[in-house]
């Protein structure tokens, strides 16, 4: 099998464990074997170099942005002239952007997707990003992986085989 890291918050719902599921069942179809630190690969190190160490066994990565925080009122800038009011910002784990950007650095191959309620920056801004980010609905993604993930991710293992 060949390793792909796969970077997600833990879930902490039953549509984003499911989703992961049909995620990962979809990708072991073509002999892909997901693996991340939290998983199966805990370390009593600090996590950067277990997750390097991890990365260096991946021919790819796939990064999974999915919610962890939900501010229901906020400020960007606050108290400049720049200042923005953001209501029901919709963020994942900060971890997402630090192995995106291990993975980039490594060369790896980057599969992303995100929840489309998720607050484009880093990784997840396609004004920003080289890769093409995948936005998804999670309440239409219950039992089976649409049409259009599905074909992503075949085209993406074409790519990184």
């Amino acid at each position: 099998m060949v390793n792909v890291f796969i970077s997600h918050p833990t879930p902490y719902n039953k549509d984003q464990q499911s989703f992961l599921s049909l995620i990962e069942d979809e990708i072991k179809q073509y002999g892909l074997n997901p693996i991340n630190l939290g998983k199966n690969n805990w370390s009593f190190k600090s996590p950067l170099q277990p997750i390097k160490m991890l990365m260096d066994t991946c021919f790819a990565a796939i990064i999974i942005g999915l919610e962890r925080h939900h501010c229901y009122i906020g400020y960007e800038k606050e108290f400049t002239k720049n200042s923005k009011e953001t209501v029901h910002k919709y963020t994942s784990s900060p971890w997402l952007q630090i192995e995106a950007g291990m993975a980039y650095q490594a060369g790896l191959p980057l599969l992303i997707l995100k929840e489309s309620k998720i607050y484009s920056e880093g990784i997840f801004d396609p004004q920003i990003s080289d890769s093409f980010i995948f936005e998804f609905d999670l309440k239409k993604v219950k039992k089976e992986l649409s049409p259009e993930i599905k074909e992503l991710i075949l085209s993406w293992v074409k790519h990184i085989q």
